[in-house]
């Protein structure tokens, strides 16, 4: 064999050092070459000799899990010996579970525990590992009808554990209902406690125990702190922080205000997140500084697109990443088997991420590599070192692009570019299916401003192209199903969307967006207020109570918007709801709309457009200048479940109705829109509005 010259020799060493730099930097943590070289690859064993606890060990992290249940036991990290809580029982720190009943019979919780353990792949690379547990009749009263398979994979340099599991319906397999699918890992309460969502959402948390010892409220996952034992959570902040803060220029004061403000109201809801944005959340340990982190990088395996809400980290300190659930939907999402019909699905991989720094460094350092870390992680979906089948490199993925452009005569009469526009690929079904779809995958994207679009990395199968324009009322579907293909790029071209109209706006209140956040969001009382949004005017509506403002405003008379005079954003409540009456008893309400028409086309009809961006046990029933008729003219009925108020959501599901109004109905002075909420038995009871339109007659009647 040729020697190496003395320059190439050096050239190797040099690329060698730079590219486990590279490696070890992307881990979260600072490994030196040789520390790495030195370093075993991962292993795993058996922990004690024990067959019954298992250690997948890179030198970085080290996971415990139990066989053949499949749960994770222990995670050691730095100096941390296990980061999951040591004083939960070890089925109770990290685990999978669903939620799920047969027809009518009461919901039941199932931890998806494995029952038989076997190793996918071992090398010093990597080491993927399964537990699967194989569903027969003889146990179907005790567990979900699944077939389940839960996968980790720990690898080489890599500061954390990747998680997913593949579930499956045979043919033939009973019915039943599943609301939700989810990972849960409970964190050490003795050293987490400051989380992270987002970039303007961190905070000191209370303790599960100032919790259980607070004063439940009238949603009972909220609770008033009535006496934190950390005294950073009563506003005293400790001398020797605030040296701290001085000294390090670091920090800033907006971190010091939210180290140390009180959380008087807690709620869990309160720091839910809509699945796109949700990538990354997390808690920090500040002594040693460690961090625990829920990386998803991809949507696919979601329910309900991605606007849907769902929770993220909480008290406990808790880590969730939530597949489906039923949270802000209802049971609209819930997902039923029926008819014996076979399904599969694969949910992840996520990565759980561990990082670290010095004592004298920001904790929030952390939270900047964490996100530093989702970025690389998402760049890098389709992962391609999954060794199941069922899980598709991106060399078996199709795409799909084109442009989507709006025709909307009464507005522009050319096509107008589709800016912004969400455009995705769900299961087939009707027009706006997909935000109740949670059985099949979803690959969504944004348009540019000029309507173009490009879905990847789609995995092979059978769609329809959906799509919603922020500004624009109504849901659109391309009316071909898409057969994806792998390897395969399709090309649509030039798609058009004709929004709902009957005719040319007279009047409008609100802006097409899905949500009520342009509405007017009041502040809460100062007893119920979480002081992580004292500062943030968009997030207004996360704080808890804001219903029972409504009663405060409008204690005897509902209320009164007039066309061109209110303005929506000060004059509309966020949320129509029951007035409060005493004795915990509610009262329906009734809010009108007041306007006038210059002329009254007798031979046309016109329209009134609704639009709800969320509804919980409501019926909105309209009546036109007629506020006494027994009958309205036009009634949702009773519809959602979304509970979108009372979990601080600012919108649920989206609904949209053209009500028909026959030109005898109007006159051209002092006309009168009832909108009428009739149901009152609690004080969730509700909608909010997204956006009215009231349009004229089309051209071809006047």
């Amino acid at each position: 064999m040729e020697k190496l010259s003395l320059a190439r020799w050096l050239t190797m060493v040099v690329w060698f050092i730079f590219f486990f730099s590279v490696t070890a930097a992307s881990s979260g943590r600072e490994i030196l070459p040789n520390e790495y070289c030195s370093s075993p690859g991962v292993r795993l064993y058996w922990k004690n000799h024990h067959r019954h606890r298992m250690v997948i060990d890179n030198g970085l992290v080290q996971v415990t899990l139990s066989n053949p249940k499949g749960d994770i036991t222990e995670i050691q990290y730095n100096e941390i010996g296990n980061v999951l809580e040591i004083h939960n029982g070890e089925s109770n720190r990290g685990y999978w579970d669903v939620v799920w009943n047969k027809p009518g019979t009461r919901v039941a919780y199932d931890r998806l525990k494995g029952t038989n353990f076997r190793v996918i792949m071992e090398d010093e690379n990597q080491v993927e590992v399964s537990f699967t547990r194989t569903w027969n009749a003889s146990i179907g009263n005790y567990t979900a009808p699944l077939n389940v398979d839960k996968r980790y994979i720990l690898r080489r340099g890599s500061s954390g554990i990747y998680m997913y599991t593949i579930l499956e319906r045979l043919e033939g397999w009973p019915d039943f209902d599943m609301d939700q699918i989810r990972i849960v890992c409970k964190l050490r309460s003795d050293k987490f406690q400051l989380m992270a969502v987002s970039d303007d959402k961190h905070r000191i948390m209370p303790a599960p125990k100032d919790c259980r010892r607070g004063q439940r409220l009238a949603y009972p996952e909220a609770v008033l702190l009535t006496d934190p034992a950390n005294p950073k959570l009563k506003g005293e902040v400790p001398i020797c922080n605030f040296l701290y803060l001085l000294s390090n220029i670091k920090i800033t004061l907006l971190n010091f205000y939210n180290y140390n403000c009180w959380i008087q109201v807690d709620d869990k809801y309160q720091y839910s997140c809509e699945n796109k944005d949700n990538r990354v959340h997390g808690w920090i340990s500040q002594d040693p500084p460690v961090g625990f982190w829920m990386i998803t990088p991809s949507d696919e395996f979601r329910a309900g697109g991605p606007i849907k809400q769902d929770l993220t980290s909480h008290v406990g300190p808790t880590v969730l990443n939530m597949f489906t659930s039923t949270h802000y939907t209802g049971k609209d999402l819930n997902t039923q088997y029926r008819n014996g019909k076979p399904w599969k699905k694969v949910f992840g991989p996520v990565y759980a991420f561990l990082n670290s720094i010095s004592t004298d460094e920001d904790p929030m350092l952390l939270w900047e590599d964490a996100k530093e870390q989702m970025l690389i992680e998402v760049e890098s979906w389709p992962y391609d070192f999954p060794q199941s089948e069922d899980f598709p490199s991106s060399r078996q993925r199709g795409s799909v692009s084109g442009q989507l452009l709006i025709h909307d005569r009464y507005n522009n009469k050319r096509l107008m570019w589709a800016g912004s526009a969400h455009v995705g690929l769900a299961a087939p079904g009707d027009v706006g299916s997909w935000q109740r779809d949670s059985q099949g995958y979803q690959f969504w994207t944004r348009a540019n401003k000029e309507g173009y679009f490009l879905i990847e990395n789609v995995r092979a199968g059978e769609y329809n192209l959906y799509a919603w324009v922020p500004g624009i009322i109504g849901d659109w579907k391309f009316d071909v199903n898409i057969s994806v293909q792998s390897g395969y790029e399709m090309e649509l071209g030039v798609l058009v969307y004709e929004p709902p109209r009957n005719g040319p706006t007279l009047w409008e209140i609100g802006i097409p967006d899905r949500t009520a956040a342009e509405f007017f969001v009041p502040d809460t009382y100062p007893t119920l207020e979480n002081k992580l949004y004292a500062n943030h005017p968009t997030d207004k509506f996360r704080q808890y109570g804001l219903w029972e403002r409504y009663t405060d405003m409008y204690p005897t008379q509902d209320l009164i918007y007039t066309i061109g005079i209110s303005n929506y954003c000060q004059d509309w409540f966020f949320a129509q709801v029951p007035r409060k009456t005493g004795n915990n008893t509610f009262q329906a309400t009734t809010w009108q709309i007041k306007y006038d028409l210059e002329n009254v086309n007798r031979t046309g009809s016109y329209a009134l457009q609704v639009a709800l961006a969320s509804a919980s046990a409501a019926e909105l029933q309209v009546r036109f200048n007629d506020p006494s008729k027994r009958r309205p003219h036009f009634s949702t009925r009773l519809i959602g479940r979304d509970n979108a108020i009372a979990r601080h959501g600012i919108h649920g599901l989206y609904w949209l109705y053209s009500i028909n109004v026959p030109s005898y109905l109007l006159r051209e002075r002092n006309n009168t829109i009832y909108l009428t909420q009739s149901r009152s038995k609690g004080p969730f009871c509700g909608i909010m509005y997204d956006y009215i339109r009231f349009e004229g007659p089309s051209q071809s009647n006047t």
